[in-house]
């Protein structure tokens, strides 16, 4: 049985930034630090990180592509942490990106669309 349902891709340079969900859903600020993407998916996307993320949070993350103009904002829930190996970052993290559609907690289908063209690109 396969266990993903959507193929992995890099994009050189990309990282993302990103802010978590409070008691008011997320309010606050984003992260200062740009942290880079590993990979990356229609259906998720994982990335270093200093901070140990709480699995089933749910995280707004800004989405930085070389080249690109404008950043795109989606929404995810933490999946999944573990120790980084590497001396850089302390934490690899994995996301799964919220479903696409109208509603609120959902991710636009024009983010779905942008997430096609970059597979398609990469």
């Amino acid at each position: 049985m396969k266990k993903r349902s959507c193929n992995r891709f890099y994009i050189p340079g990309a990282t993302l930034h990103y802010r978590e969900s409070s008691f008011f859903f997320l309010k606050g600020k984003f992260t200062q630090d740009h942290f880079p993407v590993i990979n990356l998916s229609k259906g998720g996307a994982k990335f270093l990180s200093h901070k140990r993320l709480t699995p089933g949070k749910d995280i707004l993350i800004r989405l930085n592509i070389p080249g690109r103009e404008n950043s795109c904002e989606i929404l995810a829930d933490v999946r999944w942490i573990s120790r980084n190996p590497e001396q850089s970052y302390k934490y690899q993290t994995g996301i799964s990106f919220k479903s696409f559609g109208n509603g609120r907690k959902k991710n636009s289908k024009t983010i779905l669309d942008f997430l096609t063209n970059l597979e398609n690109s990469a």
